[in-house]
């Protein structure tokens, strides 16, 4: 069970952690636009059911098949909002950190198709670590939706 409730809150973290960018020059405009992206996110990852056997590597997988392509999309447009100048370096670390979230999930999904047990829990493990370092980043920019508070 262990083992789905942190895969799952994996997923949520990924959907919305923490966001990133901004079409205008002020900060408002920013956080708006990222936890729009975030929010839409937040709906779309809601939809998909864990895995019914929390112990089943092979159902993991199909739970990250279909969650981490939802992560995918959130990245790729906070990564096209526009960056005001005096956040830019914590947008950046923002995104560097999902990124790094990312990653370890598409390992993880890698690992669960292999059954490797050892795998994803180190992969967890390091995604946490993504996870609390999108959190900061997301609270500094003191947005609503990603980040999770």
């Amino acid at each position: 069970m262990r083992l789905v409730v942190a895969c799952v809150a994996l997923l949520v973290v990924i959907a919305f952690p923490g966001c990133g960018g901004d079409d205008g020059d002020s900060k408002g405009s920013f956080v708006d636009q990222a936890d729009v992206v975030c929010s839409e996110a937040e709906a779309e990852i809601s939809r998909v059911p864990p895995p019914q056997d929390p112990t089943d590597p092979l159902q993991l997988a199909g739970f990250l098949e279909r969650a981490l392509p939802v992560a995918q999309k959130q990245n790729a447009e906070l990564k096209e909002l526009e960056r005001p100048d005096e956040q830019r370096a914590q947008i950046n670390e923002l995104i560097a950190a999902l990124d790094a979230e990312v990653d370890a999930a598409e390992r993880m999904l890698a690992a669960a198709k292999r059954e490797d047990r050892e795998a994803i829990q180190q992969l967890l493990t390091e995604s946490g670590l993504a996870s609390a370092q999108a959190k900061r980043a997301a609270e500094g920019l003191e947005l609503a939706v990603c980040g999770g508070s």
